[in-house]
């Protein structure tokens, strides 16, 4: 006991070094406001992104809930007046400045301010976790106020997925790009897209064709998905909006409006019923994500597939059968620094970084700190300590050697690509 107590200490002090590090603020011309965030890396990932934002949120409630508020609240300011919350907010908007794909990912190439794709929605989950703690360390009406200043804008986003991507009226929402799961380069995408094999630069154009389509029909989303190019009921993202769902209606309870919770409650049942029947492969004894308006199985074993663990309804003899048949198979998900992204036994798994010598890939095997937090909570959720514990010592044996770094090689622990990532913490 003594000795968490002091690795947290000591964390805490490496992610409070790590967001002043990552810190970036000033003042936007386009949206009249003054800005401060916490970038995920000082390389590269210079921009506000969603569920690294809520991520960041999350660890700023361990010791400091003025700016964990703060993070999600700065967000907010560039969602659109539709409801809908872009997954990259770029600031400052210096034309030079942005990558090549801020030009692809946004209707409005020439002078992109966000992309006009969106990430998980986590930031209800994020907002929960503050709430509870704000209202432990201070008092409910206080913690009350961050509610009213965030749960309309929540709760418009959610109604905006589900009005734009839920064409078969199912409670599950589409993805219109790989982008939009947060994980990038996972092998289910490229199977959606079109390409079985393994060649970097391919795999990119076909990951990318998606985008370009997206952006000739203006990011339309009733146009994008009944042209069915890239149409996915994914895992991860939906595992996260139904549980979010559940946080709203919670947060509604706390703010006393009876309708609100009663309608967030029931779409979080109606999804998980959804995702729990259709995504489930009763041969396989795991859950696959969904493509094109036939919601066709992409039967590829990723990290998304044990994801919907953290859904508060799933129970029983499927529970045991994902965590003993894949989540503790040790050909599988259960490597020595768990949990890959892909499967050990796929063809796709690879959990060495990528040579910088082919064009960069993510995804395609190595260990994420964001995935691992839904697998423990998920796991301590439906009783599973002893497990969680487990992988958490494997996390922070990670860590330990290598420092917080965007990635890790589940063979081996070791750390890749950005140090001082701001989610590993």
């Amino acid at each position: 006991m003594k000795k968490n107590s002091v690795l947290k200490k000591k964390y805490i002090l490496k992610a409070k070094e790590i967001f002043k590090n990552n810190l970036i603020e000033g003042y936007s011309d386009w949206k009249k406001t003054k800005f401060k965030f916490i970038a995920p890396a000082k390389e590269e990932y210079v921009f506000q992104f969603l569920w690294d934002t809520a991520f960041h949120s999350i660890v700023l409630s361990h010791f400091d809930l003025k700016w964990a508020k703060e993070e999600i609240k700065n967000h907010l300011k560039a969602q659109w007046e539709n409801g809908f919350i872009p997954h990259i907010i770029f600031w400052e908007g210096r034309y030079l400045d942005l990558p090549h794909w801020a030009f692809i990912e946004s209707k409005f190439p020439g002078r992109p301010r966000t992309t006009s794709l969106t990430q998980p929605p986590v930031f209800a989950i994020a907002a929960e976790i503050i709430y509870d703690k704000d209202k432990d360390e201070r008092d409910s009406l206080s913690a009350k106020k961050f509610l009213t200043e965030i749960l309309e804008k929540l709760a418009k986003h959610h109604r905006w997925l589900l009005e734009n991507r839920d064409n078969d009226k199912d409670f599950l929402v589409s993805i219109i790009s790989p982008n939009e799961s947060g994980m990038d380069e996972l092998p289910v995408f490229q199977i959606v897209a079109g390409y079985e094999g393994q060649t970097t630069a391919k795999l990119h154009y076909y990951y990318r064709k998606g985008d370009l389509l997206n952006q000739k029909y203006g990011f339309n989303n009733k146009i994008i998905l009944e042209k069915d190019y890239f149409n996915v009921e994914e895992l991860l993202f939906n595992t996260v909006f139904i549980e979010a769902n559940r946080a709203l209606s919670r947060l509604f309870k706390e703010v006393g409006n009876a309708q609100e919770e009663k309608y967030f409650a029931d779409i979080a049942k109606k999804g998980e019923e959804s995702l729990l029947k259709k995504c489930w492969d009763e041969k396989d004894k795991i859950f696959y994500s969904l493509y094109s308006n036939s919601e066709k199985k992409v039967k590829i074993k990723t990290v998304a597939s044990l994801l919907p663990l953290f859904l508060e309804g799933f129970k029983g003899s499927k529970l045991e059968d994902l965590i003993s048949k894949h989540l503790l198979n040790p050909q599988e998900f259960y490597r020595p620094f768990p949990f890959p992204s892909v499967s050990a036994n796929e063809v796709y798994y690879e959990p060495n970084d990528i040579p910088f010598y082919k064009i960069k890939l993510l995804w395609r095997g190595p260990t994420w700190m964001a995935t691992n937090w839904f697998i423990v909570r998920g796991l301590r959720k439906h009783g599973y300590d002893e497990i969680a514990d487990g992988v958490v010592a494997k996390m922070v044996e990670m860590i330990e050697k290598w420092g917080f770094r965007e990635y890790y090689n589940p063979e081996t622990g070791q750390g890749y690509r950005r140090d001082n990532f701001g989610w590993s913490t």
